[in-house]
């Protein structure tokens, strides 16, 4: 089903993109050495620009002693706690500036996840005025007030109720409806409103049903906690799973309290702000509901998801690296840290620890594909390759469902077709398109591999076409289309496809030149040109000499786009 659109949850206007610099009054400056105040701010300026944000936290920590009263230091020192992950230094700078009567709308929960981590009920509740006050998060209201009563030994689950208008809001109250319940002690009721919830979007309540199953099995239920888990694709659900079946309990069964439930509100928060591309604040979510939920796997990984999304990779592979062996978000935090390393080009390091994690695990098919992947990234496709044949062996030993095991073949068929090794890629993606003859990424991928070496066109042409009735809207797959078109002379129709494929990826390099060969042989040449030349920004090796060659003498034989 449909992932809901998630709409705007609240204006948010955050500290950090208010406070660019900092002026040292000079009332502040009477008081101690201004000149070491100075040198100080300078030496956390020079961190932050060179993107060294532990050094730039420490700095602003040492600064805000001395200067405890100066808001517009606690509110660079907050700034930059969030971004480094010093949390408790981000609660010194937040009532630093709540004296002053400088809070931003966000930063009343600062003070209220670590007053309720710390169970200090007055601050709680003065912090909840302070929000209330500043309006910008007044959906959370309800939620906050039922976790705190819960928290407080006066939980009523009866109190969220009510419908909201906003469809994201929404989500939010039934989602906390089911935790709430299950805090209270209230199963029934909750497995009543889970059923309802996966129905409606099962992509987005996994993380629900993780929480829910895991309660049911800390409670010794796990004829419900399975009945959650069944037929679900996602690999932390498959494998808690296995783990439940297995009788495992350690590090796994854990039941739903006020903390985990308050804590996945932030959580949740985090995750749909960082969708928004509002990565601070993103960030700040994560931190805050990490705070109320103290060594949580999901909090980690939604911590180093934060990270991860603010380009902050060494940060973001250390909360990966909390994620521990039995937890069912294991894989999930391997596969992120690893993605982080190999963003930060640090290839070696990445394969080095799919290595350490195969050692402990060789029969995981899910690591040698992780592995294999890792490998295709750092261009090794032959050993790629390698990876993705242990990775089926085990998983047809493991009878793993047949979407698991269709995108094995398809991996390994992709892999095997970029090293040169065809026709055994092609027999590949063909067994893939077998055990999952309806999936348009497989079929798109079956037809464009032949069509780039003009081998069976016809039946080429007949699975990107079935590809494209499927997935109308993907510019990859669109882009095959009119590739296809192209090739078999229908260079008008082509012209038209390709277009409709460059408005959803105006910069992707192989859609722009395969544009400009279009327009070149419908007679648009300075169009072709100019479409050549976009490709060109961003093509490497051959594929530049080619198209350099294309923008000088035009479309010549031999220097058609593969």
């Amino acid at each position: 089903m449909a992932e809901v659109p998630i709409t705007p949850i609240c204006k948010l206007s955050f500290f950090a993109l208010v406070v660019t610099g900092l002026v040292i009054s000079p009332a502040a400056a009477s008081r101690g050495d201004s000149a070491s105040a100075l040198n100080r701010f300078v030496e956390a300026r020079l961190a932050e620009s060179s993107n060294e944000l532990q050094a730039a936290s420490s700095v602003y920590a040492e600064s805000l002693k001395e200067q405890p009263d100066n808001a517009l230091l606690a509110g660079k020192a907050y700034v930059s706690a969030i971004r480094a992950g010093d949390f408790d230094l981000a609660v010194k700078a937040v009532r630093t500036l709540q004296l002053r009567s400088k809070m931003d709308p966000e930063m009343p929960l600062v003070i209220l996840a670590d007053a309720f981590a710390a169970r200090d009920w007055k601050t709680v509740e003065l912090a909840m005025v302070e929000l209330e006050a500043l309006k910008n998060f007044s959906f959370l209201q309800p939620f906050l007030e039922a976790w705190i009563a819960t928290a407080k030994g006066q939980g009523d689950a009866a109190t969220l109720s009510s419908k909201q208008d906003n469809p994201t809001a929404q989500y939010y109250l039934e989602e906390q409806m089911v935790l709430n319940r299950l805090a209270n002690r209230r199963e029934s009721e909750a497995v009543g409103l889970l059923v309802s919830l996966v129905q409606r979007d099962e992509a987005r309540m996994a993380p629900i049903r993780m929480i829910a199953a895991r309660h049911f099995w800390a409670i010794n239920d796990p004829a419900t906690a399975k009945e959650i888990l069944r037929s679900r694709s996602s690999g932390p659900e498959q494998k808690l799973l296995r783990q439940i079946e297995a009788g495992q309990r350690k590090g796994i069964a854990q039941k739903v309290n006020a903390s985990l439930g308050l804590a996945f509100l932030f959580q949740r928060l985090s995750n749909d702000l960082a969708a928004q591309q509002a990565r601070f604040p993103a960030q700040v979510m994560a931190q805050v509901g990490a705070r109320v939920a103290g060594k949580s796997d999901y909090a980690f990984l939604t911590l180093g998801r934060s990270y991860a999304a603010a380009e902050n990779h060494e940060l973001a592979v250390t909360e990966f690296s909390k994620v521990g062996v039995q937890s069912p978000y294991h894989l999930v935090a391997l596969s992120s840290a690893i993605s982080s390393l190999v963003t930060s080009k640090q290839y070696d390091q990445a394969i080095a620890r799919a290595d350490i994690a195969l050692k402990a695990n060789p029969d995981a098919p899910e690591l040698h594909i992780l592995k294999g992947q890792t490998l295709q990234v750092k261009g090794d496709n032959a050993a790629a390759a390698a990876s993705f044949e242990s990775a089926i062996k085990l998983g047809e030993q493991l009878e793993r469902p047949a979407m698991l095991m269709a995108s094995y073949w398809l991996a390994l068929g992709g892999a095997q077709e970029q090293a040169g090794i065809w026709p055994e890629g092609l027999k590949a993606l063909e067994k893939a398109n077998q055990l999952l003859p309806n999936s348009p990424t497989i079929l798109n991928y079956l037809g464009y591999a032949q069509l780039e070496r003009r081998e069976n066109q016809q039946a080429a042409i007949a699975a990107i076409k079935q590809a494209h009735e499927l997935r109308s809207d993907s510019p990859a797959i669109t882009d095959s289309l009119g590739w296809a078109y192209f090739i078999t002379g229908e260079h008008d129709r082509a012209v038209t496809y390709l277009e409709s494929a460059l408005e959803g990826e105006p910069q992707d390099p192989t859609i722009n030149e395969h544009l400009g060969d279009a327009y070149w042989t419908v007679g648009r040449l300075y169009e072709a040109r100019y479409a050549w030349k976009s490709a060109k920004l961003f093509a490497e090796g051959e594929d530049l000499q080619r198209l350099s060659s294309k923008i000088d003498l035009g479309l010549r034989p031999g220097l058609s786009s593969p």
